[in-house]
C-alpha cells in the first residue's frame, strides 16, 4: 500500500475537486449522432427529409374477457413502408405487467416486414384493461402507440 506523502495531497486533492467544474465547462448535449441511416439523416442541421412509416396491420388487439392470473400474448404484424431504412429505438409500456418481448434489432428495408410480440400477465389485475405499448423510431411518426384491450374478471 503506498501512502501520499502530505506535500503531493494538495495537488492530489485539487485535481479531484476541480476535475467536475472543467468537465461541466463542455457541453455534451444528447444526440442520435450515432444513429446514421442515410435515407432519413441529414448532415448540417435539420433538413427536410422523408421519413420512412411503418405499417401495423392493427394497433389494438381485443383479448376479449380473461380470468385474473392468465397470460395473454400477442404479435402485432408491421412493414416498412419506406421511403428507406427503418430502425426501431425502443419499445415500452406503461405498466410492469405489459412486456414487449421480441421485435427486429436490425434495420428494415423497405417492404421488409416484422413481428412485435408482447405479453400481458393479468395478475393482480381486475376490470376494464388498456394497456399502450409505444413504439419509437425513426419514422413519421417517431412514436407508435400499440393497445392491448379486454376485461379481467377476479376470482371469488
Amino acid at each position: 500500500m503506498t501512502m501520499v506523502s502530505k506535500r503531493n495531497l494538495l495537488p492530489a486533492l485539487a485535481v479531484v475537486v476541480m476535475a467536475p467544474w472543467v468537465a461541466c465547462d463542455q457541453p455534451q448535449a444528447p444526440g442520435t449522432k450515432a444513429i446514421v441511416i442515410p435515407a432519413t439523416a441529414a448532415e448540417g442541421g435539420a433538413k427536410n427529409v422523408a421519413r420512412p412509416t411503418l405499417l401495423f396491420q392493427d394497433t389494438m388487439h381485443a383479448f376479449g374477457t380473461i380470468s385474473e392470473g392468465h397470460v395473454v400474448t400477442h404479435q402485432f404484424a408491421f412493414r416498412n413502408e419506406g421511403p428507406g431504412e427503418v430502425l426501431i429505438a425502443d419499445v415500452s409500456t406503461t405498466c410492469g405487467c405489459t412486456v414487449p418481448k421480441t421485435w427486429p434489432r436490425h434495420a428494415l428495408a423497405p417492404g421488409e416486414e416484422g413481428v412485435l410480440e408482447v405479453s400481458f400477465d393479468s395478475h393482480d389485475k381486475s376490470g376494464p384493461q388498456d394497456k399502450v405499448i409505444s413504439v419509437v423510431a425513426n419514422t413519421d411518426p417517431s412514436v407508435v402507440r400499440l393497445h392491448l384491450v379486454g376485461e379481467v374478471l377476479t376470482s371469488l
